[in-house]
């Protein structure tokens, strides 16, 4: 078994080429599931790309396109969203996505995605806040698909409704909103939800390596950067702990706990100062 640090780095990080989201995406799930088979799961969405790209064969209307997805990946393959059991760790994993066929919207989007590209076409996802989607582009336009309600076609109009309703009216829209995002942010938005199932379970160990590979990826991980440093703390590791927050304090110098970061930086040189 090769290391996930040495895969993270050839895949994610410094690829050859674009980042490959199904691999990506099977790259994760060993972090749970070491041993998956991931030829195997290569070969599930292939064979799901196969048949989605003989019915879309022909088609340019992206309505045609999206009625098409959702008859093989939710009709006939069964792909739905675990709304009983939404934050079981299990729907964060691609493996156990392709095996059970359920998921959150991220992950299920990622299913969307994979077997599009396979089929020949354009589907981006798209990370509205606090929900997934994934936007079909075609001759005629684009047209927003959402995974986790059986592959549903939304119009502009919809999403903005449905993210006022999520958020009880309280978010202001902005256009941007419905811009796909490229493939690292993508894994970004996976590992959080990650981030916060191993948090609340936690599993200190996971939660270091998803934290790792944010930091990695993200050009302002501030969250995780304050995270990580208040664990290297309590691990006694210091010094460490002082550069992820000085770091903070260099990305976000007015937040309003900017002072008690700094306060905990400066009980952190104490810290050292008495270890020699």
């Amino acid at each position: 078994m090769r290391d996930l640090k040495v895969e993270f780095t050839e895949r994610i990080l410094a690829p050859e080429g674009p980042i490959d989201l199904g691999r990506a995406g099977l790259l994760i799930s060993r972090l749970a599931y070491p041993d998956l088979d991931e030829p195997a799961l290569l070969a599930e969405l292939d064979a799901l790309g196969a048949r989605l790209g003989a019915r879309v064969a022909g088609v340019s209307s992206v309505q045609a396109i999206a009625r098409a997805m959702g008859e093989v990946l939710c009709e006939e393959a069964g792909f739905r969203g675990n709304s009983k059991n939404y934050y079981d760790p299990d729907n964060s994993y691609l493996s156990c996505v392709l095996d059970r066929r359920t998921g959150i919207p991220a992950t299920l989007s990622l299913v969307y995605m994979e077997v599009g590209r396979r089929a020949g076409l354009d589907v981006r996802g798209i990370g509205l806040p606090g929900h997934f989607l994934v936007c079909v582009f075609g001759e005629d336009g684009r047209i927003f698909v959402d995974p986790f309600y059986r592959g549903i076609a939304l119009d502009e109009k919809e999403c903005r409704r449905r993210a006022a309703v999520q958020h009880e009216g309280a978010l202001v829209w902005n256009p941007r909103f419905l811009q796909p995002l490229d493939e690292k942010a993508i894994i970004v938005r996976l590992l959080r939800n990650l981030k916060g199932i191993y948090g609340s379970i936690g599993d200190d160990e996971r939660s270091f390596q998803v934290l790792e590979w944010i930091i990695a990826l993200d050009p302002n991980p501030v969250a995780e950067l304050k995270t990580r440093g208040f664990m290297y703390e309590s691990l006694g590791a210091f010094e460490l702990a002082a550069k992820d927050l000085r770091k903070v304090l260099d990305l976000q110098p007015d937040a309003p706990d900017a002072a008690y970061v700094q306060s905990t930086i400066e009980q952190l040189s104490e810290k050292r100062a008495k270890l020699h």
